[in-house]
């Protein structure tokens, strides 16, 4: 994989058009979002080549003072699923998440909940199947809420946490302050927004994680 510095290029307009493509209209940001998240030093944005076209990105969000990383984004080319390239581009970007020290970060992925009976409910479940089977792990009693803008109401999503090292307990504070980064960083929303206390009303401490 490559790490994508501009989005003057070619390669950015394939990268938005696999994201357009792939990602639900509900959970998009303005493209202009996406070309500051390129240029911006807390995020590392990757693309996985192939015939000289991309078919893959990934985007994760690095934030310099927490010990933390959230893989925002992570999609494949319509034309190049099931072929094992998702698992591929997952791999190749959790190395990135690392600490000056080289010390592996956990990683927070906003993942479609399967919970709720909607007409992709099946998707969904194979969505979460193939993180799952890539190592991740899913926090428990947590229904989260996507602080997007848009028509209607937020899907209906789940918190999952990736590892390189060994799971140890994760402190209910430590995910809160997760949180809060990821709403004022991520989201540009307040970072006492009161939808991250009703999020984590009914969690436990530690967190648990399944």
């Amino acid at each position: 994989m490559e790490q994508l510095r501009s989005c003057g290029g070619s390669t950015f307009r394939e990268l938005y058009e696999i994201y357009a493509a792939s990602i639900a209209v509900r959970e998009q940001k303005p493209e202009e979002w996406i070309c500051a998240m390129v240029r911006a030093p807390e995020y590392w944005v990757g693309v996985m080549n192939g015939s000289g076209h991309v078919d893959g990105f990934s985007i994760l969000f690095l934030p310099p003072t927490e010990r933390f990383a959230l893989l925002e984004y992570m999609a494949v080319t319509p034309q190049r699923r099931n072929r094992g390239l998702g698992s591929a581009l997952f791999k190749q970007t959790v190395v990135h998440a690392m600490t000056p020290q080289h010390a592996s970060l956990p990683i927070l992925l906003e993942v479609d909940s399967d919970r709720e009976a909607s007409g992709d409910r099946e998707m969904r479940t194979r969505r979460q199947q193939f993180y799952r089977r890539l190592g991740c792990v899913r926090v428990s009693r947590l229904h989260y809420i996507l602080p997007l803008p848009g028509q209607g109401p937020p899907p209906e999503m789940d918190l999952m946490l990736y590892w390189a090292d060994p799971l140890r307990p994760l402190p209910k504070g430590d995910l809160e302050r997760w949180l809060r980064t990821v709403y004022r960083d991520v989201y540009r929303c307040s970072f006492d927004d009161p939808r991250i206390v009703q999020m984590l009303h009914d969690v436990s401490d530690p967190v648990r994680l399944e």
